[in-house]
């Protein structure tokens, strides 16, 4: 039987010591208006947007915090990356805050820590700050809806398609950084009924040799009065590539294809040869006691820190579920922190107990649109498989279908958690 544990305020301690990823929402502002943005009309206020930026010193606290506990805890020989991260709004329009942050935890004595930097930009203001992008070696991920007329919903102030200025920009990069380009600049692009999975890779690939990573518009928190021209503007990221008659797209995008990712982990969570870490070789995973859903331990993958100084466990979850705040000082209380993710999750409890897909559960409950609302009375996980057929959690039609892909899921893949 499957035993279900809580988490304690040990647990959310030894996540924030060995914390892989802290994101700043750096500012609120945005050169573009895209239609579908998270803070778009489609979606329900999450938070008061007031055009505001971070302040150095909203920013300057949460480090401290956080290179206290680092240096507390330090491992003498052991060299730890933790990814620095810059959101926004359009994060380039506050590059001084962001220069400010890098120059300070550059500054800091050495506890065992190295540093990564990156960034998702609309690249509109790529040519003015691509020199010290480079410089400090960012990852970079370019948001590109594929041609001219698929991305015509990332209009800027005055309504104009920012295609052209965002292609010249990105022409520039490659022109200019060659080596840099091919090494840690990457494209997203977001489906939706002005493209479609095959014309954003021709473009991107044709245009830049690189392979996009596509996704379909987020579902959580639409706004009741906006769903029929949501659901319009919205397109299925499965749909669009079995509609195309690729062969090529199909290969090259399998691991975008929401059957093939639930195929995946499908195997992740039932094979047993699939380890999150060296410890896991060592132990019985089949006796010890497992979290509930899919939803992350607190601060286990990253920490958010909003404009406002909302601290989240991450980027996609609703400002409801703030686990603490910056002010004059970090509020992070651990035990709170545990006794509040335990008491939501284990609301809903004993339908984990009696689900049969209780050890492949992907749901994150803090993006569940009905926990949100309070209307939640059952699975989202199984009413999507219910109401869209598209999806099939096995995956065995998929399978039976396109049965080279098995073997390049286990041959191919590496799966990191």
């Amino acid at each position: 039987m499957v035993e279900f544990r809580e988490i304690t305020q040990e647990d959310v301690l030894y996540n924030l010591i060995n914390l892989r990823q802290l994101v700043f929402e750096v500012t609120e502002n945005c050169n573009l208006k895209c239609k579908y943005c998270g803070y778009s009309q489609f979606y329900q206020e999450v938070d008061t947007r007031n055009s505001g930026n971070m302040t150095f010193d909203r920013a300057k606290k949460i480090i401290d915090y956080l290179y206290d506990l680092w240096s507390n805890h330090n491992c003498k020989d052991v060299l730890q990356r933790t990814a620095v991260s810059f959101y926004g709004g359009e994060p380039l329009m506050n590059i001084a805050l962001i220069k400010k942050i890098i120059t300070y935890m550059e500054s800091l004595p050495s506890v065992g820590r190295f540093f990564t930097y990156s960034m998702t930009t609309n690249a509109m203001l790529l040519d003015i700050h691509m020199d010290y992008l480079v410089e400090k070696n960012f990852q970079l991920l370019i948001s590109l809806d594929g041609n001219k007329e698929g991305h015509s919903y990332r209009i800027d102030c005055k309504g104009n398609n920012s295609f052209d200025k965002v292609l010249k920009n990105v022409k520039l990069l490659q022109s200019k950084y060659p080596h840099y380009f091919g090494k840690h600049v990457s494209f997203n692009s977001v489906l939706h009924n002005r493209n479609s999975a095959e014309s954003i890779y021709e473009f991107i690939s044709n245009e830049f040799g690189k392979r996009p990573h596509i996704s379909s518009l987020n579902t959580s928190g639409i706004r009741k009065d906006k769903l029929d021209e949501f659901n319009k503007t919205y397109q299925s990221l499965y749909s669009s590539i079995s509609q195309s008659c690729s062969k090529e797209l199909e290969d090259n995008l399998f691991t975008d294809n929401p059957q093939t990712y639930n195929i995946v982990e499908y195997m992740f969570r039932s094979s047993g040869n699939i380890y999150r870490s060296y410890y896991e070789l060592i132990i019985d995973k089949d006796r010890l006691k497992t979290f509930p859903t899919g939803t992350c331990v607190p601060f286990y993958k990253k920490m958010f820190i909003t404009v406002n100084g909302q601290i989240l466990p991450c980027e996609r979850v609703n400002y409801n579920f703030s686990f603490g705040y910056v002010d004059d000082e970090v509020h992070i209380n651990l035990s709170s922190v545990a006794k509040k993710h335990n008491e939501f999750i284990f609301k809903y409890i004993n339908k984990c107990f009696s689900c049969s897909q209780r050890k492949t559960c992907s749901i994150c409950i803090y993006q569940s649109n009905s926990v949100i609302d309070g209307s939640f009375s059952g699975c989202e996980f199984y009413r999507a498989i219910r109401e869209k057929k598209e999806i099939d959690v096995n995956g065995l039609m998929y399978l039976n279908q396109h049965p080279y892909l098995y073997l390049k899921i286990l041959n191919e893949l590496t799966i990191i958690e």
